[in-house]
């Protein structure tokens, strides 16, 4: 964790607030990102994986099947109050002291603390959905930024997905990722095997890069997630390596 718990709920409560701002603009409004949808579709999905996840920490879930059932969101009139009320009570369940056991998705941290950290992330992704309906997305908090290039391009892609049909061969190919407003790096070595232990996320960054990617945490965090455009970053050393790893990205976030 890059964050203090406390500094990650804090987080999901200020991009929550923002993404009720710009769902109380418009619901019928689409969300570029997301064809399809509209934003009642974000406040109704961010809102139950909130329910969702609390639901699994309050209960000490052990198991994805012991996942209780959620409710169906109300009607317009009702649904910003219902995801407020949401995210109110997920901050109550998520402020404990300590990593309880808990059922994750992620098998090399099956504790309370992955959701709280988890959920920041969702909650930032989706309101910045909510907010590219109505214009310009606020940047992202360039810790919790930080922090989401570590979690996209490291656990979910390189920790998570172990599906044999993910495939990335990349001949040890390296793609360093500069973080300009935080000053760090990574480096993101890709080897000859199916991706998850052939991709691998290191900090710092090498002189032997294939390729350099440079831009604001907020940038970064934005574009693996599809959310924000190529332009928004600097490329050197072309960008068929980058388009590669966009696209590696999309089908494990899908």
């Amino acid at each position: 964790m890059r964050l203090t718990r406390e500094r990650y709920r804090e987080l999901v409560r200020e991009d929550s607030a923002l993404l009720a701002t710009a769902a109380r603009n418009g619901l019928d409004a689409e969300v570029p990102p997301c064809p399809g949808w509209v934003v009642r579709d974000v406040v109704g999905h961010t809102s139950a994986v909130h329910r969702q996840k609390e639901s699994i920490v309050r209960l000490r879930v052990q198991a994805r099947t012991e996942t209780p059932d959620l409710e169906a969101p109300p009607g317009d009139d009702g649904l910003i109050a219902w995801f407020e009320q949401g995210v109110e009570q997920l901050l109550a369940t998520l402020d404990v002291a300590q990593d309880i056991p808990v059922y994750t998705w992620y098998p090399a941290d099956q504790t309370t603390g992955f959701w709280q950290r988890r959920m920041a992330h969702e909650t930032a992704i989706h309101r910045a959905d909510a907010q590219s309906a109505h214009g310009d997305i606020s940047p992202i908090d360039a810790a919790l930024a930080a922090d989401g290039v570590d979690e996209i391009l490291g656990h979910i892609m390189c920790g998570y997905t172990d599906d044999p049909a993910f495939e990335f061969v990349a001949n040890g190919r390296l793609l360093v990722i500069h973080m300009t407003d935080v000053a760090e790096s990574r480096t993101l070595i890709m080897g000859d095997g199916k991706y998850g232990p052939g991709w691998i996320l290191e900090e710092g960054a090498t002189q032997d890069a294939d390729t350099v990617l440079s831009g604001t945490a907020s940038n970064l965090d934005l574009w693996a997630w599809g959310r924000a455009p190529i332009e928004a970053l600097e490329i050197e050393g072309g960008a068929g390596l980058v388009n590669r790893v966009r696209k590696v990205a999309a089908d494990a976030t899908q």
